[in-house]
């Protein structure tokens, strides 16, 4: 039966054969020096006695504190200001699209604007609030840019894809499906792998993110129709016919 041995130095921790018991020798791997015991010891956890009666003292006062949960709270005025600002956003993309509605230089321009923000928000909602560690600072920041890229990206390869599927085979509900669907998979997975997440928040946090980009690509006048998607591709002089 082998012994299990953790060596104080670097926390790792390794088997030995029963015959290496008592004996002290170096850390194989950071050389601090471990006294290895015996297979017969048995480890003995001191003072279990204090918790016996509730964690009190002999007046009866405790002792020990319980650990609080550690929840998310929503600042009101943090709550207000995104609040605000979203609707600011909304009034500002409503106003532009009445003007100069279908632009597609403001559409992208607007989309790489907003697309930071739109990543680094649903961040807080979704992070583990129990979890050791969470991203902030410039680890965050960081996150939030190679995010950003990648789905940018998508949007690209799915305006791409678009143009090609409905001039090719119409705008029919499950065409737009098939079409989506790949994304869609991605999306998930970039966003959970970004944010340290499960893949169901990766999906929610996409999610969110499609959510707002869609809303405000409509208020720019834009529609998911297939002679708007032909149309945009005959202006930027990409060839409808898939086989060109």
């Amino acid at each position: 039966m082998a012994i299990i041995v953790t060596c104080p130095g670097c926390r790792k921790s390794f088997s030995v054969r029963d015959e290496f018991g008592g004996r002290t020798g170096p850390c194989p791997k950071c050389k601090t020096m471990i006294t290895i015991p015996k297979a017969g010891e048995k480890v003995k956890v001191h003072g279990g006695e204090a918790f016996a009666s509730g964690g009190k003292d002999e007046k009866g006062r405790l002792v020990l504190k319980p650990i609080k949960r550690r929840e998310n709270k929503i600042n009101l005025r943090n709550a207000t200001i995104v609040v605000a600002s979203t609707l600011a956003l909304f009034l500002v993309t409503w106003i532009l699209g009445t003007i100069s509605p279908k632009n597609t230089i403001l559409a992208y321009v607007g989309l790489i604007l907003v697309t930071p923000p739109l990543v680094y928000a649903p961040y807080f909602f979704l992070k583990d609030a129990e979890a050791i560690e969470n991203l902030e600072g410039r680890e965050l920041i960081n996150r939030v840019a190679l995010c950003s890229a990648f789905y940018l990206f998508l949007w690209g390869g799915f305006s791409l894809v678009a143009w090609y599927t409905t001039a090719a085979f119409g705008g029919e509900l499950y065409i737009w499906a098939l079409a989506a669907a790949p994304f869609l998979f991605v999306g998930a997975l970039l966003g959970s792998n970004c944010f340290n997440l499960e893949f169901e928040d990766g999906a929610i946090h996409f999610a969110f993110y499609l959510f707002f980009t869609v809303a405000l690509r409509y208020l720019l006048g834009f529609a998911f129709e297939a002679g708007t998607w032909v149309s945009n591709a005959a202006a930027s002089g990409i060839p409808l016919d898939p086989r060109m």
